[in-house]
């Protein structure tokens, strides 16, 4: 088992009420003690968890303002998810005539993710509509994405006649070319997960929840945080360096979430190898870029339909 696995693990006990121990859940596994003594604390405070039993709070984030029926033009029709940091509704924009998705800030930085999407306009991205503050209510509209997200969705059945193979490989090859842009705009996501990954009802993916993003192409210093089961190696550890804001993070990422798509024993050998490969320890033995990555997923594509007449 992976670091991040067992991080994740350690989580999922956490949170399912199980009494464990930082110190006896580490002792579990020699070959990572010392690096889980170190990284299980942080783990807690990004996901904003409480230890059963502890007095200390890990909570970072105040809690989310009252929403009123409606915000500026936006009318308010039902919460659609919430994270750590935010709150996202599907809204009707009267302006537009449209449907959008307003997502509510725990923090007013983090309208930082406004600034990122305004600059970045691909398909595979979710778009940018408005940003604004209302009675110290601070908001984002973007585009309302009529489906769920990856983890919420039997993404098998939105690719009729295609294989569980297939449609995984064509969900990972949207994100791929989508990321690989807001890479080229010098933008890196730090948080790709099944949860920011939006489907749409026919299958086309948004990528979603730049929050954390950083790089050239970001407003500021991203803070600190991410998903630890997605984490690239590079990110766990005390003190982070460049590597922890590179491409390399993301496919890593991206990598994870194929792997946990397909199938260990029936899968294509090829696509079990291109997942794995994304998600190298080392990044540099990881693929060039997440093009790359996207050729050789198009390239297997390609020779699967062939092969299936």
């Amino acid at each position: 088992m992976n670091l991040p696995d067992i991080i994740d693990l350690f989580i999922q006990a956490v949170r399912s009420g199980e009494d464990v121990s930082i110190d006896s859940f580490a002792s579990r596994f020699p070959k990572h003690e010392e690096e889980l003594k170190d990284i299980l604390p942080m783990a807690l405070m990004l996901e904003g968890i409480q230890m059963p039993n502890s007095d200390e709070t890990v909570a970072f984030a105040p809690e989310l303002p009252n929403i009123p029926e409606q915000i500026g033009a936006y009318k308010i029709i039902r919460e659609i998810g919430h994270g750590g940091m935010s709150a996202v509704y599907e809204v009707f924009d009267a302006k537009a005539n449209r449907a959008a998705a307003l997502k509510v800030h725990r923090m007013p930085q983090a309208v930082r993710e406004a600034e990122i999407l305004k600059k970045l306009h691909h398909e595979n991205i979710i778009a940018f509509y408005d940003t604004g503050t209302q009675d110290d209510v601070v908001y984002t509209v973007m585009e309302f994405v009529d489906g769920s997200s990856l983890d919420k969705t039997n993404w098998k059945t939105l690719f009729p006649g295609k294989t569980p193979d297939q449609a995984a490989a064509l969900i990972i090859l949207q994100s791929a070319r989508g990321l690989a842009y807001a890479h080229s705009q010098g933008v890196i996501h730090r948080d790709i997960k099944p949860a920011n990954i939006l489907l749409t009802k026919s299958g086309d993916v948004r990528l979603s929840d730049f929050d954390l993003a950083g790089g050239e192409g970001a407003p500021d210093v991203p803070p600190s945080g991410g998903t630890m089961k997605y984490m690239a190696p590079e990110c766990l550890v005390a003190q982070p360096g460049p590597a922890a804001i590179s491409p390399k993070v993301d496919q890593y990422s991206l990598g994870k979430t194929f792997l946990d798509m397909l199938d260990e024993q029936d899968s294509s050998p090829d696509l079990l190898a291109i997942a794995r490969r994304a998600m190298t320890l080392i990044p540099s033995n990881r693929f060039e870029s997440l093009d790359e990555m996207a050729d050789a997923i198009e390239d297997w594509l390609k020779k699967s339909s062939e092969a299936n007449g």
